[in-house]
C-alpha cells in the first residue's frame, strides 16, 4: 500500500507529496505548474495521444504528459490561484491567456524553447525507430543484430523519416539551434520521396551487410539490401522516370556520408540507448 502512496500518479517516480490535489513528483508537479502558467498548447508528435509516460520517457512527449496530469485529476484551478513565486511569472501567464494565439516573437531561442523543441524531436526520434523495427526486412532479424545496426544508422533513419515527416517541423529543428541538423533535414528534403520510396531507401540503410553481426547474417542482410534495390529500380521505371533511381541512390550516399555528429546528437543517442532495451 505504501509504495502506491509514494509513487508519482502520472509517471511513476517517486511521489514528493500532494500537489494540485494529486500525488506526484516535483518534475510532474512544475511541468504542470508551468504549462497552465504559461497557456501552453502541446500537440502529440505521435498523432494519437497515448504516448507511454514513465520515469524515463515523461519528457518525451509534453502533450500526453499533460493530458496524463489532467487525466488523474490535477487542478488547474488551484495553479491559477496558487501565488507565484515571481510577478513575472504571473504577468507572463495572465499576458499568455489573454492572446493564446499569437506566437512570441524572439530574435534566438530560449533554453526553454530548445528543451522543448528538442523533447519533440526525440518523439520524432521514437517514431522513426519504431518504424524501423517493423520493416518488413529488418523485423525478420534477430534483436541483436537489429540493436547492432540501430546503433550505427539510427541518425540515418532519424534524418530520412523526419525530412519526409506529415508534419511540418521546420520550425521545431530551427528552434534546437542545431545548424547541421537544420542543413541535414533539408538536404534529404530535396530528394522527395514518396512512401513506397522511403520504405526502399530505408531497407537499404538498415540491412548493410557490413554491419552483420557473423557471416551468416552478412549473407541475410546483402539478399535483403539487393532485393530492396530490384524493388526501388522496378518502381521508379514503373513511373516513367528514368533518371530517379540514379537520383535516389545519389541523395541515400550524401546521406550515409554525412554524419549527425554534434551536442543534439549526443543527446539524441542516450535515447537510442534507453529505447532498444525498452523495444
Amino acid at each position: 500500500m505504501s509504495s502506491i502512496i509514494s509513487a508519482c500518479s502520472v509517471c511513476g517516480d517517486q511521489s514528493s507529496g500532494k500537489h494540485y490535489g494529486v500525488s506526484c513528483c516535483d518534475g510532474c508537479s512544475c511541468f504542470f505548474k508551468r504549462s497552465v502558467r504559461r497557456s501552453s498548447s502541446y500537440a502529440c508528435i505521435a498523432l494519437v495521444g497515448n504516448c507511454v509516460v514513465d520515469k524515463a520517457r515523461r519528457n518525451w512527449c509534453p502533450s500526453c504528459r499533460f493530458q496524463r496530469c489532467l487525466a488523474v485529476g490535477m487542478n488547474a484551478a488551484a495553479v491559477q490561484e496558487e501565488r507565484g513565486p515571481r510577478n513575472q511569472q504571473v504577468t507572463l501567464y495572465r499576458g499568455s491567456r489573454r492572446h493564446p494565439p499569437q506566437a512570441q516573437p524572439t530574435t534566438s531561442a530560449t533554453p526553454h524553447s530548445q528543451a522543448l523543441h528538442f523533447q519533440i524531436l526525440a518523439q520524432i526520434l521514437v517514431t522513426c525507430l519504431r518504424q524501423a523495427k517493423a520493416n518488413e526486412q529488418f523485423a525478420l532479424l534477430d534483436r541483436c543484430q537489429q540493436d547492432a545496426i540501430l546503433q550505427v544508422v539510427w541518425s540515418e533513419v532519424f534524418v530520412l523519416r523526419a525530412s519526409h515527416w506529415s508534419l511540418d517541423i521546420s520550425s521545431m529543428v530551427d528552434g534546437c539551434g542545431d545548424d547541421q541538423l537544420k542543413r541535414l533535414i533539408f538536404e534529404a528534403q530535396q530528394l522527395r520521396a514518396d512512401v513506397l520510396e522511403l520504405n526502399f531507401l530505408e531497407t537499404l540503410i538498415l540491412c548493410r551487410k557490413e554491419l552483420a553481426v557473423n557471416a551468416e547474417y552478412a549473407v541475410i542482410l546483402g539478399s535483403h539490401s539487393n532485393a530492396a534495390l530490384v524493388s526501388l529500380a522496378r518502381y521508379t521505371l514503373q513511373q516513367s522516370n528514368y533518371l530517379r533511381f540514379g537520383q535516389l541512390l545519389l541523395g541515400l550516399r550524401q546521406l550515409c556520408l554525412r554524419r549527425f555528429d554534434c551536442a543534439l546528437s549526443c543527446m539524441f543517442r542516450t535515447v537510442v540507448f534507453d529505447l532498444l532495451k525498452t523495444f
